[in-house]
């Protein structure tokens, strides 16, 4: 069951809060935290520097700090680990739910983020984000860990799209191409010939994203047929909230 009540608890420290406001209370936990000594500044400075497509603070507080999630990703009943790189799932008595793994940190180390290129050799299953770069970190194979990931990032921010989730019934990958310019990008080798599939949302590409699927074609790495637009059977008025969710370099200072 889906539920929009979470919140944040470590010890005795227990606070409540929907879940779009999650965001917004680990920037204060860390503003706090920061704000107690010199060596906590430092260390979170230093956690944040391999941070750039997404914000440090979740992370921070979960992994770093040792709070748990109540109720993550929307699902009641459920809490949130975070154990060195990684966050882990438990159901409400603190077993694991399917191995307990949910999905690594965010930074843009452990997302294994580097510019993709028509190297064909190092093609795989992967996303590809509006700047054109590799998204999977290297523990994970497919889309589903790394797609719940961003979900996760929008939803601890935004009312707007955390309560339409709610309310919608479809794949999580098309939700999200609502929101986030993303192209699932599948590569599928047999012997010497490689054969790529990209699944988009047209309305909510990159300048840099429709190149790169250009130069597939034109070098042959792909068909028209191949090319998936989510827009043709989910009309909607995109918007790229990417640069809502960037750690920028003028919130670095707390």
């Amino acid at each position: 069951m889906k539920t929009l009540e979470s919140g944040l608890i470590k010890g005795d420290k227990f606070y409540t809060c929907k879940y779009y406001d999650i965001e917004s209370l680990c920037q204060k936990i860390v503003h706090d935290y920061c704000s107690l000594n010199k060596e906590n500044n430092e260390q979170f400075q230093n956690f944040a520097s391999n941070y750039h497509l997404f914000r440090p603070y979740f992370d921070f507080v979960v992994c770093e700090l040792g709070y748990k999630v109540l109720n993550p990703e929307l699902q009641a009943n459920t809490i949130l680990v975070g154990k060195d790189n990684h966050m882990y799932l438990l159901d409400e008595m603190e077993n694991p739910i399917s191995k307990g793994f949910y999905a690594g940190k965010s930074d843009d180390k452990t997302l294994d983020l580097y510019p993709m290129t028509l190297d064909s050799s190092s093609f795989h299953d992967c996303l590809i984000d509006g700047e054109g770069n590799h998204i999977l970190p290297k523990d994970m194979f497919g889309h589903v860990h790394i797609l719940n990931q961003i979900a996760n990032m929008i939803f601890i921010s935004n009312q707007k799209v955390c309560e339409e989730y709610l309310r919608v019934n479809m794949d999580l990958g098309s939700f999200i191409s609502r929101y986030y310019p993303l192209i699932r990008f599948q590569a599928d080798k047999q012997g010497r010939m490689i054969l790529t599939r990209c699944v988009y949302r047209k309305s909510n590409l990159t300048e840099v994203q429709n190149a790169f699927m250009n130069d597939l074609l034109a070098n042959r790495y792909t068909y028209p047929s191949f090319l998936n637009d989510l827009d043709l059977i989910d009309p909607y008025p995109a918007i790229d909230l990417s640069k809502t969710l960037s750690y920028e370099e003028n919130s670095r200072k707390l």
